[in-house]
């Protein structure tokens, strides 16, 4: 099986010239979802777990696994062809961004609404969950590369992050709006000083975010951020009101929280959307 996607992997690799870039992107992703259907993954608890292979189901595959291949590879194919012909009704624009640093891309006062999730602070890293992808489609040649690429995220702490966050030092110019963030530090710290090195790194690097959102954000416009709190040994890590908190001390107005949803994890783990507004008159319906 795996001998059977390394050569439908090749074989797009070697004709993306003749297929061009859309097409090949195309490919590209219907490679990810074969590969990930037929691997023994379990996607039960928010990190990616390898299932442990059944000998007699191992065994029934041998003889088919081209064909099985095969016919995976043709279903996604087919379901992304039928999503891309139905109905798309905006043309997406993607842009490669350090998210402190959108100055960078945008000018000020840019949007008029922002939707997303960034990473939740409870130490579960994109780019260990990722690899899978992005070791196939070349974008990882070792594990030092996954360390490094993690070390630039936020919330990154995998391979050579880790050690580097044992070095890392809080600017002093950034302060965490939370009355009791110091104290949940020392108490996470008293179990882990990493992880509450960690913790101090990441709401550090969402404030630079913050900052920098409240300038590419129209006046009326509105930001809605999909976050999850966490809980370090018995400490429990209030994220979704730290971030409101960032969002009053950047200048936004009129934030609130909303549970969304029960978490698959521990019992007082849940998501919740933070929104908030910038002072000033619409320029334009966020549509």
């Amino acid at each position: 099986m795996l001998h059977q996607l390394a050569k439908i992997c090749a074989v797009v690799e070697d004709d993306a010239e003749n297929l061009g870039r859309a097409a090949t992107n195309l490919l590209k992703v219907s490679f990810c979802r074969t590969m990930i259907e037929l691997a023994k993954v379990s996607f039960s608890h928010q990190s990616m777990s390898f299932k442990k292979p059944r000998p007699t189901l191992l065994l029934s595959f041998e003889d088919n696994d081209s064909e099985m291949v095969i016919a995976k590879w043709l279903e996604s194919s087919r379901s992304i062809l039928d999503a891309a012909t139905t109905g798309i009704v905006a043309r997406p624009r993607f842009v490669c961004c350090d998210a402190r640093e959108l100055g960078t891309k945008f000018p000020a006062e840019s949007f008029d609404c922002v939707v997303t999730s960034p990473p939740y602070p409870n130490r579960m890293s994109y780019i260990r969950e990722l690899r899978p992808y992005m070791y196939w489609l070349g974008y990882l040649d070792n594990g030092k590369d996954a360390g490094e690429l993690d070390w630039q995220a936020i919330g990154g702490t995998w391979g050579c992050a880790t050690s580097n966050l044992t070095r890392w030092q809080p600017p002093e110019d950034i302060p965490i709006p939370h009355k009791n963030f110091g104290s949940i530090l020392s108490r996470i710290a008293s179990n882990s000083p990493l992880l509450s090195r960690y913790v101090h790194r990441y709401f550090c690097d969402m404030a630079l975010h913050v900052k920098e959102l409240f300038r590419v954000v129209r006046p009326g416009g509105s930001i809605h951020y999909i976050i999850g709190n966490s809980k370090f040994y018995d400490v429990m890590l209030p994220a979704q009101e730290i971030l409101a908190g960032q969002f009053s001390a950047a200048g936004f107005c009129e934030t609130r929280i909303e549970v969304i949803r029960k978490r698959t994890s521990k019992k007082e783990l849940f998501e919740y959307v933070v929104s908030a507004r910038k002072l000033g008159k619409p320029t334009r319906s966020c549509g």
